[in-house]
């Protein structure tokens, strides 16, 4: 720390070095504003002279404050650490190395880089920082000014980058972009026909931006695919996008059926083939109020031979009506309809169903009656 107090307070002076033993060095000769600068500070231990061996130096670097501002300093592993201090008024920065161990390590490469900025608002044009190492000492604190160096190092600053994130064309490789395009509008829409799969977009960047298309292809047809442009501005910090909506239309052969064409109600002046819907029954039809109709055409007329069994077979033709009852049709419903008690109800009689006397019936009559009459043949016959 003695040595680092006596360092800060001699006067600075350069002296013509046998050798370039220190250098300082640009990391770029060309920025934007924004973007850091890097000064460095190098040493090469090959010109040193034989029983020569650096274990102090002080070095001050001058800057313009309107175009640089400083961050930091960053040193190597070469270095122990704290033995290097810097201090910073705003116009210069002033550090001095001072070896803290029991010997000086030979320094060799970059040992100490200062960083600095380049402001936003800071003018295009050639700018430079003036670099000064003197105060070079050997461990016994011997003064070795041969190594001392003084650089002027120049870079420039160049037009800031644009922010402008906005596209200067847009042109879809089929249809037609609704609205019309323009920079400030992000929303647009593109009408396809259906054989068309895929989209390509003609997309510029203002001011040397870059644009990126997310995709080409489109869904299916009937379907709308969403298509984003993402531009990125010239200082690689500003993005916008842009959207567009692509509907692809539906195939022809996808159109819906138009709804069938329902049956017409059938007349109820005809019914269908084989049978005939009877006519409305007269008043004079009607038995009593009871609410029902008797058909024509029934078995009224009896065998008077055959009068005893015409009378059951009447009844049980009856009860065989009650439980299947011939169909009726009404005009508007094709189900039964409930029939209040003491009204009146059409009643629609098919033709050829009217009550029949059961074959059984008539075939014991006809055995019968020959019966008898063979009987009536052979008393004849023995009487003879």
């Amino acid at each position: 720390m003695i040595v680092c107090a006596v360092l800060m307070g001699y006067p600075c002076h350069a002296a013509a070095a046998a050798a370039e033993y220190f250098s300082a060095a640009l990391s770029a000769t060309s920025v934007f504003p924004g973007e850091t600068v890097r000064v460095e500070l190098s040493a090469n231990s090959g010109v040193l002279a034989q029983g020569d061996l650096p274990a102090a130096f002080r070095t001050r670097l001058e800057y313009d404050s309107a175009r640089l501002h400083f961050l930091r300093t960053e040193t190597s592993d070469q270095l122990q650490s704290g033995s290097f201090q810097f201090y910073d008024d705003g116009e210069s920065v002033t550090g001095v190395y001072a070896c803290d161990g029991l010997s000086a390590p030979r320094l060799n490469g970059v040992c100490v880089a200062f960083i600095f900025a380049v402001p936003e608002e800071a003018d295009p044009g050639s700018a430079g920082i003036s670099v000064q190492i003197d105060q070079t000492a050997d461990w016994a604190e011997r003064l070795l000014p041969q190594y001392d160096e003084e650089t002027q190092l120049s870079f420039s600053i160049r037009p800031a980058l644009s922010q402008d994130a906005s596209l200067s064309k847009l042109v879809p490789s089929t249809g037609r972009l609704r609205p019309d395009f323009s920079p400030d509008i992000a929303e647009y829409e593109l009408r396809v026909g259906s054989n068309v799969s895929s989209v390509k977009f003609q997309a510029d960047a203002a001011d040397g931006g870059s644009v990126r298309v997310n995709r080409q292809s489109l869904q299916r047809a009937g379907e709308t695919t969403e298509i984003v442009v993402t531009v990125t501005a010239e200082n690689k910090k500003s993005k916008s996008q842009y959207l567009i909506r692509v509907n692809r239309a539906e195939p022809p052969d996808s159109a819906e059926p138009e709804e069938s064409a329902r049956p017409a109600p059938s007349s109820p002046e005809k019914g269908s083939a084989g049978t005939h819907i009877a006519e409305k029954p007269s008043s004079a039809q009607k038995n009593g109020g009871s609410g029902t109709f008797k058909s024509s055409g029934g078995s009224s007329s009896k065998s008077a031979s055959t009068k005893s069994a015409s009378s059951k077979s009447s009844s049980k033709a009856s009860q065989k009506g009650a439980s299947s009852p011939s169909p009726v049709y009404s005009e508007t419903t094709a189900g039964p309809e409930a029939v209040p008690a003491g009204g009146t109800r059409n009643l629609y009689i098919v033709g050829g169903q009217a009550d029949n006397l059961p074959i059984w019936i008539l075939a014991c009559c006809v055995m019968v009656l020959t019966a008898l009459t063979a009987w009536n043949a052979w008393n004849s016959r023995g009487k003879r």
